[in-house]
């Protein structure tokens, strides 16, 4: 045997609560009757835990119950005393055994506890039971894995008490945020501080809000939030600010006077959270924010001139809500020479199309259309277009020729 492999260390992938027995036993901190004193307990705690998860009658619960047992107190050990092991095999002398597994549950219980999204109102993924279920036996926590989630759990409550002090201080009742992001709440809540707006926004207030921010960027060529925007900030919220502002000045282009006030804000929506108004709230919205859309679809609003107008923006021409038979031949001949532009229609749909309708235009384009569209006016056998005229008749709005006299 080489030297090289005389000084590879062997990994020790024993419980941390194993290796710190061994360790008590070897260095006399733990005797024969402190062991038979945990034996005794560890019989009584696997019977609970067995008759906790499933029942205490059946061999292979009990043996899993002893496994979460070690589980349990590998993690309370190691996480208290950082994997020192003279420490641990202290504790397990001056101390229960059970205590020790009590101490590892409770662990679990207090992290599961704290929230796992930063949404409000979002309900756990896992039940208590459950969550302690996977993480005592079929994915025992490891100490790094315990920390991982303890510090994006605890980061998620630390967002979520920032939007709620922002809220709070915006006199934004806690009921209306149910379901919201903490963040797009913290996102609202710092453009309502750089334009010195006086509420929170609705939908309607937001567009003049994202306007009157472009307005001042216009002047000053960029989005830049004052140093003294979070002075009145609690220090601990001005971190979780300070980083959403940071991305509201590099992702959210406010200051890009070349991307419309309309596709903005379809751009950025979700990003922001708006308070809920009636329905005179989403006229004036789409009327403020779809100049675009309804500057091509002329108010028309039927399937027909929709479909006519993604059918001329596939063919590369100008979008209308009706063609002539003439138009319909030449957009034909052009998607036969050129294909579909089907990522120009998408992207008309996400940057025009008022909200609320877009995953409906996006699914009647790609989904219901297109397929259809595709093997109808593809079809290089249909010579002179009688069956690729019929399909556009039906679905789209040709306009008949006018009847000689």
């Amino acid at each position: 045997m080489s030297d090289k492999q005389r000084n590879i260390d062997l990994v020790d992938k024993r419980p941390f609560f194993e290796k710190a027995l061994a360790y008590g036993l070897k260095s006399g901190i733990l005797d024969q009757e402190k062991c038979r004193a945990m034996i005794e307990d560890a019989a009584k705690g696997t019977v609970q835990v067995a008759a906790f998860f499933g029942t205490s009658h059946l061999h292979t619960d009990l043996e899993n119950a002893r496994q979460r047992i070690v589980n349990l107190i590998s993690l309370y050990l190691e996480h208290s005393f950082s994997g020192d092991l003279q420490k641990a095999a202290e504790s397990l002398r001056d101390n229960t055994f059970l205590s020790h597994s009590r101490g590892g549950n409770e662990m679990l219980k207090a992290l599961h506890a704290l929230p796992d999204s930063t949404v409000f109102g979002d309900t756990k993924g896992q039940g208590q039971k459950e969550f302690q279920d996977e993480r005592t036996l079929a994915k025992p926590f490891s100490l790094s894995a315990y920390r991982k989630e303890l510090k994006a759990r605890e980061e998620a409550g630390a967002v979520l008490a920032a939007a709620l002090w922002f809220a709070d201080d915006m006199g934004v009742e806690r009921a209306a945020l149910e379901f919201a992001g903490a963040e797009t709440v913290i996102r609202t809540a710092l453009l309502v501080r750089l334009a010195a707006a006086e509420e929170f926004p609705d939908r309607v207030r937001f567009a003049k809000l994202v306007a009157a921010v472009r307005g001042d960027c216009a002047a000053g060529g960029k989005l830049k939030f004052p140093r003294q925007l979070l002075d009145d900030v609690p220090a601990e919220h001005r971190d979780i600010a300070g980083k959403v502002r940071r991305e509201i000045e590099k992702q959210d282009a406010l200051a890009d006077a070349g991307v419309a006030l309309d596709s903005l804000l379809n751009r950025i929506e979700l990003r922001y959270f708006v308070l809920e108004g009636g329905l005179e709230d989403v006229d004036g919205f789409d009327a403020l924010v779809s100049k675009e859309w309804n500057k091509v679809t002329k108010g028309k609003e039927d399937p027909y001139s929709r479909l006519t107008v993604f059918m001329c923006i596939a063919a590369g021409v100008k979008p209308k809500t009706a063609v002539s038979e003439t138009e319909a031949r030449a957009m034909i001949r052009r998607v036969r020479e050129h294909g579909f532009d089907s990522a120009a229609v998408l992207a008309f749909i996400r940057d025009a199309a008022p909200f609320e309708i877009k995953d409906n235009l996006l699914s009647l384009w790609e989904d219901e259309f297109l397929p259809e569209a595709e093997q109808y006016l593809l079809d290089e056998d249909d010579l002179k277009f009688a069956r690729a005229i019929k399909f556009l008749k039906e679905n789209c709005n040709i306009k008949l020729k006018a009847a000689s006299k």
